[in-house]
């Protein structure tokens, strides 16, 4: 069985808030579609873990922001790298404005928006689908919406090269995004200025260190599993049980061993 078929399916980008308790929340997902034209519904997948899944089962309403080709990065780093659980995603964030339903529309980067009560909900094991029905939804303009392909090709942050370094100077590398920080030692405040992932998930790299042109013997390799999703690589023998992707949050079923 090919599992690459998988990825011959076409998947959008689109950020999906909710609010609870006085709190608003978001976060990204390639799970929205819509099910039936008559009544008009749609569904969005949420992992278990997110804190936006948490507060759409409590409350049963949420919106959803449909991402453009004008998005910015930025976006992606602001509702994918971190959780609701420890950061308000939403303070001094302007670009936005509230839908009808209670619930935050993003401005900027996205092309429409809808807002939907749930009516019916799916455990999947890891994950919920929520099935709900359209109660208002707007087109923004006209800029095509945001594939996962083009995601990949277009925005996606590439790991920042660090130019040339003399040998043994030694490289952390942020294991979540891939940029590059030069400095015999890494602070312990030190936050990934792409990502904004701590100093703990920074790997040290000493260029030179060993030659580069020379294979590992095949029981040295490390196994890479790489999230479909998003691309994030998690290096180990097999991937832990309950892992979810600490970028786009779906779990170890979405996740392929290369």
């Amino acid at each position: 069985m090919d599992n690459k078929a998988m990825h011959r399916i076409s998947y959008g980008l689109y950020v999906v808030t909710a609010f609870m308790d006085g709190q608003d929340n978001g976060c990204i997902t390639n799970t929205v579609a819509q099910v039936t034209s008559k009544p008009n519904r749609i569904s969005v997948t949420v992992n278990k873990g997110n804190f936006t899944h948490e507060m759409i089962q409590n409350t049963g309403k949420f919106t959803v922001s449909v991402i453009s080709r004008a998005v910015d990065f930025a976006l992606f780093r602001h509702f994918g790298f971190q959780t609701g659980r420890e950061v308000d995603k939403f303070d001094g964030f302007s670009d936005c404005e509230r839908a009808s339903n209670g619930r935050m529309i993003v401005t900027k980067g996205t092309n429409a928006w809808i807002a939907a009560k749930v009516e019916k909900s799916v455990d999947l094991g890891t994950h919920t689908m929520f099935i709900a029905d359209v109660t208002d939804m707007e087109v923004l303009d006209k800029t095509p919406s945001c594939t996962y392909e083009y995601y990949l090709s277009d925005i996606k942050t590439k790991p920042q090269e660090v130019g040339k370094t003399s040998e043994g100077q030694t490289i952390w590398r942020c294991v979540i995004c891939g940029y590059e920080y030069v400095g015999d030692e890494l602070p312990e405040d030190f936050v990934c200025p792409l990502c904004k992932h701590p100093a703990s998930d920074f790997e040290k790299i000493v260029p030179g260190a060993a030659p580069e042109a020379k294979s590992a013997p095949a029981s040295d390799r490390k196994t890479v599993w790489r999230c479909t999703v998003c691309g994030y690589e998690y290096e180990g023998d097999e991937l832990p049980e309950g892992y979810t992707c600490p970028i786009c949050g779906v779990g170890a079923e979405d996740f392929e061993k290369t």
